[in-house]
């Protein structure tokens, strides 16, 4: 415990000296602010005062703001969605490939520290890093939100833990993929992986809205296929935006118009006690990979 305690430490004090993660987490910080106050100022300058003349039925001021406070959700979901995933890049190419390419590893392992300690310490401090950047973004966000009343504060607290599982998987086949090949390499295989396991996903859940009709080979095929991949994770936030954008809307809505259950079938929901204890299997798997990968390699 204390060997991989060491080498946390001295991973992320490593972690820290890394500009492309500062560079990420500026971009992110910056992105997320000036998201906010754009949309703030479009609402002051462009959502209409009134109530909109007799007759009037679409949305009250009210509403068209609480319509830019979901819109701003929504964007902030997929900005800090696309981040956790490039930190995850960003710290699972490095974190253990620069020490068995540099030959660090071997002063490690001679203090004695087990490979075990190592890889324990490694997968660690990675995750603090990435829980560390992760959230102070989201903080950022949270704050930022106080510009249109706050309220769906809870939505943006899951679904950043969503995006911290999801990005975590990641890092660690990119970490598991770098202790065997060139860090570039692994990075660009798991890009591909990932989106193949995104395209899976989304076919998958078109296929519970019954998109592919009766086709059983096709039901059989993505089933195999699902149970193949890692379920990416997800809160309750995006389908529960879309219904209350839906509902802002639903009394403009001409009288042959879907239900809003409808409409929302085809998001997906919160993830399943079943998903997330296939992601704790998947972790585990990628984990023990990783391990056998730096228990081999020769330093």
């Amino acid at each position: 415990m204390n060997g991989a305690l060491a080498v946390s430490r001295y991973t992320l004090v490593e972690i820290s000296r890394r500009r492309l993660l500062l560079v990420f987490f500026a971009i992110g910080a910056v992105g997320i602010g000036g998201l906010g106050i754009v949309l703030k100022a479009f609402t002051s300058a462009f959502v209409p005062g009134g109530s909109g003349g007799p007759g009037y039925q679409g949305p009250t001021p009210a509403q068209w703001e609480k319509l830019t406070e979901l819109q701003f959700v929504s964007n902030l979901i997929g900005v800090l969605g696309v981040f956790a995933l490039l930190i995850a890049f960003a710290i699972g190419m490095t974190v253990i490939y620069h020490d068995l390419e540099s030959g660090a590893a071997v002063a490690i392992f001679s203090k004695p520290v087990s490979r075990f300690a190592f890889t324990v310490g490694k997968v660690l401090a990675a995750a603090v890093a990435m829980i560390a950047i992760v959230g102070l973004l989201s903080l950022e966000a949270r704050l930022v939100m106080f510009l249109f009343g706050g309220g769906l504060e809870a939505a943006l607290w899951f679904e950043t833990l969503a995006a911290v599982a999801n990005a975590a998987a990641l890092m660690l086949l990119v970490l598991a993929l770098s202790a065997w090949m060139n860090n570039i390499v692994a990075a660009v295989v798991a890009f591909i992986y990932n989106g193949v396991a995104g395209v899976v996903t989304a076919l998958h859940q078109q296929l519970l809205t019954g998109s592919f009709g009766d086709n059983q080979v096709l039901h059989v095929g993505l089933n195999i296929l699902y149970w193949l991949v890692p379920h990416p994770l997800v809160s309750s936030a995006p389908r529960e935006i879309v219904r209350q954008e839906f509902e802002i809307f639903a009394a403009s809505q001409p009288p042959d118009a879907p239900p809003v259950d409808q409409i929302v079938s085809s998001i997906p929901g919160p993830s399943s006690a079943t998903d997330i204890l296939w992601w704790v299997f998947v972790v585990c798997v990628l984990f023990a990979i990783l391990y056998f990968a730096v228990r081999r390699r020769q330093v």
